[in-house]
C-alpha cells in the first residue's frame, strides 16, 4: 500500500510538472507569435528604403514610400503629405543629397507596423539620425519619419526627459491631460496621429480619452537616441493594459527641454 501510495504521489507530480511546462511553452509560443520581430518586414521595408534612396537623387518623389497622411518631421518641422514631403526631401537633398542609409535597430509588436532607427549619409559625409515608423496595408508605407543632423550631444538631456516623461505619466494618470500639453509640451508641440496634428490647446483635447477614470498607462523607453544638443529621439512601448509602440521627439528650448512631437500607431 505504501509503494503504491508513493506511485500515485509521483505520478501526480509527474503530471503537474508536465502540465506546467506545456502551459510555458503555450505561453512562451504566445509572446513569440505577438512580440517577435518579423525578419521578413525588416528585410522588405529596408529593401524598400534602399530603392527609394537609388531613385532619390535621379527623380527626386518618385515611388515615394509615404502617402498623403504621412508625416515627416525635418530636425523642428513637420511636413505632412505626399507634396510637403516632397518638398521637403528635396530641400535637404539640394544641400547636401543623401547617398546610403544604414539600419541599426528594429522595434515591433505586432505584424503591419515598427519602427525603425537608422542612420542616412550624405555625399559630403555628414550623418543623419532617422526613426521610421512603417506600416503596411497592402504594401509597406512610412506613416512617419524623423531625420535631424547628428552632432554634439547635451549632459542633462537624460535626466531632464526623464523627469518629463515621469510629468507625462503622472498627468496622464491624474486624468489631466491639459497639464501635459501646458506642462510637457512646447508652445509649438504637436501629437500627430493618423496623419492629423493637434496643437496646443487641442493635444488636450486629442488626450480626451485619459479622462475616463479607468484609464491608466506606463511607457517604458527601449531606446533615447541623441540627435544633437536640441534634438532626442525616443522609442518605447506603452501599456494601457494593451502595449503599443511610442515615438516621443524632445527638444531644447533655452534652457529647458520639452516635448516637441508624440506619435504612435
Amino acid at each position: 500500500m505504501v509503494d503504491q501510495l508513493r506511485f500515485f504521489d509521483l505520478s501526480s507530480v509527474l503530471k503537474k510538472s508536465i502540465f506546467l511546462l506545456l502551459l510555458f511553452g503555450i505561453v512562451c509560443h504566445q509572446e513569440s507569435v505577438v512580440f517577435g520581430q518579423d525578419k521578413k518586414a525588416k528585410s522588405e521595408t529596408y529593401q524598400i528604403q534602399q530603392q527609394w534612396l537609388s531613385t532619390l537623387g535621379k527623380q527626386p518623389g518618385s515611388a515615394m514610400p509615404y502617402n498623403q497622411s504621412s508625416g515627416l518631421m525635418v530636425e523642428e518641422t513637420l511636413n505632412i503629405g505626399t507634396d510637403a514631403i516632397n518638398a521637403a526631401i528635396k530641400e535637404l537633398n539640394s544641400r547636401d543629397r543623401f547617398v546610403r542609409y544604414d539600419s541599426v535597430a528594429y522595434f515591433q509588436l505586432y505584424p503591419g507596423q515598427l519602427f525603425a532607427h537608422g542612420v542616412y549619409t550624405t555625399e559630403k559625409g555628414q550623418v543623419f539620425q532617422s526613426v521610421i515608423g512603417w506600416k503596411q496595408d497592402n504594401t509597406w508605407k512610412k506613416a512617419f519619419e524623423a531625420i535631424g543632423p547628428k552632432g554634439k550631444i547635451s549632459e542633462d538631456s537624460k535626466t531632464e526627459i526623464g523627469l518629463l516623461r515621469s510629468s507625462w505619466e503622472l498627468y496622464s494618470n491624474q486624468h489631466r491631460p491639459d497639464l501635459i500639453a501646458k506642462n510637457v509640451f512646447a508652445e509649438n508641440g504637436r501629437y500627430f496621429y493618423k496623419g492629423k496634428e493637434y496643437i496646443g490647446d487641442e493635444i488636450a483635447m486629442a488626450y480626451g480619452y485619459m479622462k475616463n477614470e479607468s484609464y491608466s498607462i506606463d511607457l517604458t523607453p527601449k531606446k533615447v537616441i541623441q540627435v544633437n544638443n536640441q534634438l532626442v529621439y525616443e522609442i518605447g512601448i506603452y501599456d494601457t493594459g494593451g502595449q503599443g509602440l511610442y515615438f516621443l521627439l524632445w527638444s531644447k528650448v533655452g534652457e529647458d527641454w520639452k516635448l516637441l512631437l508624440d506619435f504612435n500607431f
